[in-house]
């Protein structure tokens, strides 16, 4: 689950230059363990994470006219003031204004809105904020990426299937957004077998012939995630000696000394500032 590298990634990245892409399925679920210990290894070393997720956050109102949050933000679904009024898109705009994620909205100079307290007076989490969060650079031309259309409509709330029109990009082990709601699962030809309202997002209905987009992760957390899962992988056949990847009843647990010079690069270029 929102890990960033996929398994047929993973197959296509450890095969040798020249050679087929296996499909042996053998290590399927030994190479998912793995990609998904090297996403949550490169989360908790970041103190952020790379993949959206939807959640309300609430802050007290501020002095001025900005907002400083504490979480990456990605795109503002619904912005709330004190009482209780959604604040129009056009009202404010996010901090820095060109360069994603952002880290705060800032009401424009012209607006009419002002920052509010809530209805007994109290400044303290009046505001909220309801919004994708993740790490993405780059996040309106490259978060998100049309992988086709979908051929009927989702006219339920707990519908686990969905078709495709021909010729769509969608694979396994992709999150997937349609509207705003945030859906993983798997694929098999047109046919998606989905699980619903994931990452903290609402599932809902959609319409026949509606885009379907699949998240486009950072490519140094991908990367990152490929290097280590590999490294990982390899000493299975051994590959390396240098260290060891410890299996407990929680899932894996990775230790530094695993972690490829790239991969550690991007993590330390990458630490939330606390």
């Amino acid at each position: 689950m929102n890990n960033y590298a996929t398994l047929a990634e993973f197959k296509n990245y450890a095969t040798s230059r020249g050679q087929t892409t296996t499909t042996d399925a053998a290590d399927d679920a030994v190479v998912e363990f793995l990609l998904e210990a090297a996403s949550r290894y490169i989360d908790d070393e970041t103190g952020r994470v790379f993949y959206p997720f939807v959640q309300t956050r609430y802050y007290d109102v501020p002095e001025g006219r900005e907002l400083t949050l504490d979480e990456d933000l990605l795109e503002v679904l619904t912005l709330t003031n004190g009482d209780s009024t959604a604040m129009p898109a056009n009202e404010y705009y996010y901090v820095p204004k060109n360069i994603f994620p952002a880290y705060g909205l800032k009401i424009t100079d012209v607006s009419s809105y002002q920052w509010v307290s809530n209805t007994y007076g109290s400044l303290e989490n009046a505001v909220s904020v309801e919004a994708i969060w993740g790490f993405r650079q780059k996040y309106p031309t490259e978060g998100w990426k049309v992988g086709g259309t979908l051929d009927g409509a989702i006219a339920t709330t707990s519908a686990t299937s969905a078709t495709m029109d021909t010729g769509h990009t969608l694979a396994t082990g992709q999150i997937w957004r349609i509207g705003n709601e945030i859906l993983t699962g798997s694929v098999s030809t047109n046919t998606l077998t989905i699980s619903r309202g994931e990452n903290g997002s609402t599932a809902a209905t959609h319409l026949d012939g509606v885009d379907v987009y699949y998240w486009n992760p950072e490519r140094g957390a991908k990367n990152a995630t490929l290097e280590i899962a590999n490294s990982a992988y390899s000493r299975r056949f051994g590959k390396s000696t240098s260290s060891s990847v410890t299996v407990t009843a929680a899932g894996v647990v990775i230790s530094a000394r695993e972690v490829p010079a790239q991969a550690q690069a991007f993590i330390s270029t990458h630490k939330a500032i606390t």
